[in-house]
């Protein structure tokens, strides 16, 4: 049975004061009968049950209603009536239905006793008020008499059970109204250390670490209004402005089409452009000169470029016709709609909304003139561009910025960013202090992670691998020019990630999840907001040989952190409601059992060396030498020593696993999991309707085709995410060699497992894809497929334990955040 879940302060009252309240009076006779009116008041006071049970129930009455989520067999020996018709009757038949009596009756247990499982959890435990209160109306009805209440009525001012800030950081809000000189409030991330919310349902173990401690006064945290808005408003700046690198001229984007299969280029050349490649349409304006076009007299040009392009200008500010790639936003510029505006789109363009649609392989295979710049001949080895840019990508929508990361420190010296491409660190990562693994093998992908849920994170990445402190990390995709990623020094690498670092991250805290765009169904999204918080799923019979989490009340909220206004303010759930929305739980391995090549891979060969790195804040702490005050020969050649200083913002080494994330504008983000190996928010909370390969809904115009974005025909607002067919091998594009397997048609083909093998085991062999020359295998990256190394989309299978009517009422309370 599923009663109320938070204790309320007017609950709180001490056991003495509710235990006054009330005494057995009269008389009662009829075990089943309905209870007869109490006394209203006068000289013999108030009805208890009017005064101290009723004003509880509301809350009960949330579930506990004909066709709520308690209306089960068990539950329904308390199914209450809405309004609050008849409640007395109701409880007294509910006390009849479970046995009667006082002592260990369900009524008392089930919400109180912590060893009795109820999906409501505990919201009158042993000696509160409302234990003490439905004790003596137990008290009552066992010796037949009625109650009468000689205090005041309970105060009953319950905070909602929806309500969601979206993500807001508390500087963003604090200042919408605010001077300059206004003194920001605390930042809630950074009071997330070892201790915080300790004992809680809500569980916290990845913690906030201050990387600038020793940072000169110029690179700490801002203190008011104007200083956090100077930052937020450079941050978007650089965005729009400074981040994109020169790629192409207007006249070799103009000519994109003659890579399609047309004739002639299209007159939507701007939505075949986006649909092909996997962009979106910027919120903002954002020209390019069409053929013949001079930019400057047409305001930079009447073509639209998607999010991840950007025309630059000159130091004086006229349009140069050059087209620069803005790289953030490949990955960040998702966008839930229609990129052609066919049916009722969305509009949700995002700046910081994960882009599940974008395209590399296509990229490469087109050879565009942005994928093939001319640094790579001087820098890297001629490697076939499909095969540099796509480090271990298989599906489109993927990406794997932290194998190119890898990839980038292991040619760059750890400190001063400098070239210093050792071949020894291609077989031992940034030394051998502690280093077992000693490959690379950089199949770990995943998909994209919203921007906004930053401002709710102590830590960063999927595995919580570094303080959300350690704001250089943002920069590492950040130069200008290639000249400024690649140098002998790297000073023009660091000297930039310093100039903009701390300006993205303010920026990323100033964003907001969007709203749920269709109808909620508010009775039934607050019986999720119930089970989201309370449910102990590791009390359910299915999850008894389950993993245990490593704390709080094992609902959804003790990883995910909690929303509802109701569970914010209780002081069972957060220490403080400052913590609204906070995620801040590493679910160990076992424990969440999702795919662990991400975590299995990156862990030996980063979390040791990164500490000694550049992003690891070495500077300030004893024994580190600048860059520039070392010889070269040692500059060369200490990337291997043992004994490099250690900075004060190391990789997370304390438990190996996955950042359970916020949840945030969850609706908008699927794919689901670290991967996106699992198309629907249905599908996470039941892991037997996991597709092993599927393919969302596409979009074919003439040869150009792509992910179909319109919310009319690829969204599926009841299981929440993408529209998708489910497939067998044989219906992939290729061969059947290459597709199915030699045992069971499902099972990995003899490729996969050859690749598999490569990628888990030989260094660096995640850069080398086998091709299937079969003609049209290539749109194989439009199908997703679990079996590859690193997609298993595997584990969360915790929440199996849910009930179809709980299923369906915590997807539409999700909604709402």
């Amino acid at each position: 049975m599923t009663i109320r879940c938070e204790r309320l302060a007017a609950w709180c009252t001490t056991v003495a004061l509710a235990c006054g309240l009330a005494a057995c009076a009269g008389d009662y006779s009829g075990e089943t009968e309905p209870m007869p009116p109490a006394a209203g008041g006068g000289e013999s006071g108030g009805d208890h049950f009017a005064a101290q049970v009723q004003p509880r129930l509301d809350y009960c009455r949330t579930c506990h209603v004909p066709g709520g989520v308690a209306d089960t067999d068990e539950g329904r020996r308390l199914l209450l009536a809405p309004g609050g018709a008849g409640d007395r009757d109701r409880i007294h038949a509910a006390w009849v239905a479970m046995g009667e009596g006082v002592e260990g009756h369900p009524l008392l247990t089930e919400p109180g006793d912590p060893a009795e499982p109820h999906s409501g959890g505990k919201p009158w435990p042993a000696g509160s008020a409302g234990h003490v209160a439905m004790r003596t109306l137990l008290d009552c009805f066992e010796a037949g008499t009625d109650c009468i209440s000689t205090g005041e009525p309970t105060p009953h001012e319950s905070l909602p059970l929806l309500g969601s800030k979206r993500a807001a950081h508390v500087w963003e809000e604090f200042c919408a109204d605010q001077p300059d000189d206004a003194v920001l409030p605390p930042d809630p991330r950074s009071q997330i250390v070892a201790g915080a919310n300790a004992g809680r349902a809500v569980f916290f173990n990845a913690y906030w670490e201050d990387c600038h401690v020793n940072a000169p006064a110029s690179e700490q945290a801002p203190t008011t209004c104007g200083q956090y808005r100077s930052r937020r408003d450079r941050g978007y700046h650089f965005l729009t402005e400074e981040l994109p690198m020169p790629a192409m001229s207007a006249a070799e984007f103009n000519n994109s089409w003659q890579a399609w299969g047309l004739d002639a280029r299209p007159d939507d050349f701007d939505a075949l452009y986006a649909l092909r490649y996997g962009l979106n349409p910027a919120p903002f304006d954002n020209p390019y000169p069409l053929p013949g076009e001079d930019p400057n007299a047409t305001g930079g040009g009447s073509g639209q470029l998607p999010l991840g392009l950007r025309q630059l200008k000159d130091d004086t500010g006229n349009w140069t016709g050059e087209i620069g790639t803005a790289a953030c936003f490949l990955c960040h510029g998702g966008e839930l709609g229609s990129p052609d505006a066919e049916g009722a789109s969305l509009g949700l363009a995002s700046l910081g909304l994960g882009n599940n649609n974008y395209d590399p392989i296509m990229i490469g295979r087109d050879g565009m003139p942005w994928a093939q710049a001319e640094y790579v001949a001087d820098v890297l080895p001629p490697l076939d561009v499909n095969t540099l840019f796509n480090i271990g990508i298989k599906q489109r929508g993927q990406n794997n910025a932290v194998g190119a990361f890898e990839f980038l420190n292991t040619v760059l010296d750890l400190d001063s960013l400098g070239l210093n491409p050792d071949p020894l660190k291609f077989v031992t990562p940034y030394g051998v202090q502690g280093v077992v693994d000693t490959s690379h093998p950089l199949a770990h992908t995943q998909d994209t992670p919203p921007w906004w849920n930053m401002s709710v994170r102590p830590r960063k990445f999927f595995d919580a691998g570094v303080s959300n402190d350690s704001t250089r990390i943002i920069m590492a995709a950040g130069p200008g020019e290639f000249g400024e990623l690649f140098s002998q020094s790297g000073e023009p690498y660091r000297t930039r990630i310093e100039a903009w670092d701390q300006d993205l991250e303010a920026f990323f805290l100033s964003r907001q999840s969007p709203p749920w765009p269709g109808e909620i169904n508010v009775a039934l999204a607050e019986q999720g907001a119930v089970l989201f918080h309370a449910k102990d799923l590791w009390a359910e019979p299915g999850n008894a040989e389950a993993p245990a989490p490593l704390g709080g009340n094992g609902s959804c909220a003790s990883c995910h952190g909690a929303y509802s206004p109701r569970f914010v303010h209780d002081p069972a759930y957060l220490e403080t409601p400052d913590w609204e929305g906070m995620a801040a739980h590493i679910s160990p391995l076992d424990v969440i059992g999702t795919d662990p090549a991400r975590s299995d891979m990156l862990t030996d060969s980063l979390r040791v060396g990164w500490d000694t790195t550049f992003w690891g804040y070495p500077e300030g702490v004893p024994g580190y030498v600048a860059p520039e005050d070392k010889d070269p020969l040692t500059e060369a050649g200490d990337d291997l020593l043992p004994d490099r200083p250690v900075g004060v913002c190391g990789w997370e080494k304390g438990v190996i696993g996955y950042q359970a994330p916020p949840l945030y504008g969850v609706w908008a983000t699927a794919p689901y999991f670290h991967n996106g190996s699992v198309p629907t928010l249905e599908q996470v909370l039941d892991s037997t309707q996991r597709p092993a390969i599927w393919q969302r809904q596409l979009q074919q115009r003439g040869p150009v085709i792509g992910f179909d974005q319109s919310p009319e025909r690829a969204y599926d607002f009841d299981a929440v995410g993408w529209k998708h067919a489910v497939l067998g091998c044989s219906d992939m594009p290729g061969s059947l060699l290459h597709n199915c397997g030699p045992v069971g048609d499902e099972g990995p083909s003899m490729t996969q497992l050859l690749q598999n093998l490569l990628n888990s085991t030989v260094s660096w062999a995640g850069l080398l894809n086998i091709p299937d020359p079969t003609p049209g295998a290539i749109d194989k990256r439009l199908v997703y497929d679990t079996r590859i190394l690193g997609n298993g989309q595997q584990g969360h299978h915790f929440t199996d334990v849910l009930t179809p009517a709980e299923r369906a009422a915590i997807i539409e309370y999700l909604k709402t955040l």
